[in-house]
């Protein structure tokens, strides 16, 4: 790792999970409980919290936070989740079928390209948000759904409703070509050809590029309406989103949509056997491309030295660190805004099995690539009092 890259003043940002629409939100007494346990310890500048329906939470928590000159941040959802509080028009796949939207699933998306998609989920902050003396947004789920999703492949390979028909006939896509090219079992196989680094790919098929550009152009499109509406009322804005070689899949560009924000969170989550973690997405991504063997799989990013691992065994270490650490120092470098690394402290059974030890190699690892500090995720509520007492410990000595 380029030592040059060093910062010294790494700052904290801290993310709770208040519960979800549907959810009875946790009570105020647990959230000031914890924070009064690491505000003390920890150089934090923000706190993020979201998205339960209570406003009574969030404006004890915002006078709280004035208290201890902290800036505090909504956990806003948008393509996803919304639908349990708005009736939105759902993704339709290549094949011409509706991806149908289901308010109890945590990962069911919308299409980003209707406008007034994006009138119901600014009316959704407008109505259940607005009044509370927030000091920003971090917007979520800005993004397609990758190959993790319930339906894999062919939720990917969408939108293909009206409104985004219409998009791809204004950029004189060749949408045929894209549909003669999926429908075709041989021509699936390793689409990937290689990965460049910075979120960049090589397609065996061109026509693949340039769906993923497009798909990139109408989140980017989608946000800056969505980020005019909150700096026109004077909030901050942060984004949550993919790791960069995750990202392309998804429909986010980094290096574009860190010009419409104040910070940027790319989730670096090596241990997160879930949507978003490095793991769980890496392999769907992969088997998803074509590269149908695991191991194959890993040693394609050459992410780990496989040769003499089996699979399971691969399974019990965390993504790799030097992997992850060069695809933030990239990121770091090019990005138009802060980055903060997206580090899960919270420990949950089978799913982020997070012990001190990772949380000290991966801070460590992750300090040393010009980031501007850390955003532990994803929440505060779940974390061990043994990982918050490794990161202070880790935080302090990486800023002497």
């Amino acid at each position: 790792m380029n030592t040059e890259c060093k910062n010294k003043d790494h700052e904290v940002i801290l993310q709770i999970f208040s519960g979800g629409f549907s959810d009875k939100a946790v009570s105020y007494e647990e959230v000031e409980r914890k924070l009064n346990s690491v505000l003390s310890r920890l150089p934090v500048r923000k706190v993020i919290m979201g998205w339960a329906l209570d406003k009574t939470l969030y404006e004890k928590t915002a006078e709280f936070l004035a208290k201890h000159n902290i800036d505090f941040y909504l956990w806003f959802p948008v393509f996803s989740e919304t639908g349990a509080l708005k009736d939105l028009s759902a993704l339709t796949d290549f094949l011409g079928q509706r991806i149908e939207m289901r308010p109890e699933e945590d990962f069911s998306f919308c299409c980003p390209g209707d406008s007034q998609n994006i009138e119901k989920i600014l009316d959704i902050f407008d109505k259940e948000f607005s009044s509370v003396r927030f000091s920003g947004v971090f917007l979520d789920r800005i993004r397609y759904p990758s190959f993790g999703n319930a339906h894999g492949f062919n939720s990917v390979f969408s939108c293909f409703c009206p409104h985004c028909l219409e998009i791809y006939e204004r950029k004189n896509f060749d949408i045929n070509q894209l549909r003669n090219a999926l429908s075709h079992p041989a021509c699936r196989p390793s689409v990937i050809k290689e990965y460049c680094g910075n979120g960049k790919y090589v397609f065996e098929n061109t026509i693949l590029e340039a769906f993923f550009s497009l798909k990139a152009g109408i989140i980017l499109d989608s946000l800056r309406r969505i980020c005019r509406h909150f700096r026109e009322r004077g909030y901050g804005i942060g984004f949550d989103v993919f790791a960069p070689f995750l990202s392309p899949f998804v429909g986010q560009d980094l290096g574009q949509l860190s010009g419409l924000c104040d910070f940027i969170k790319p989730m670096m989550y090596r241990v997160t056997r879930a949507p978003a973690g490095l793991p769980f997405e890496a392999e769907v991504l992969l088997k998803g491309t074509g590269h149908v063997s695991d191991l194959e799989s890993y040693n394609f990013f050459k992410l780990r030295n496989t040769s003499a691992m089996s699979f399971a065994d691969l399974k019990k270490i965390p993504f790799n660190l030097n992997f992850t650490a060069k695809e933030l120092q990239d990121l770091a470098s090019s990005s138009a805004c802060p980055v903060y690394a997206g580090v899960e402290i919270n420990k949950i059974k089978d799913i982020a099995e997070v012990y001190p030890p990772y949380l000290e190699e991966t801070i460590k690892a992750y300090g040393q690539t010009g980031i501007k500090g850390f955003a532990l995720s994803w929440n505060l509520l779940d974390a061990p009092e043994e990982n918050i007492a490794k990161v202070v410990e880790i935080i302090e000595r990486i800023n002497q």
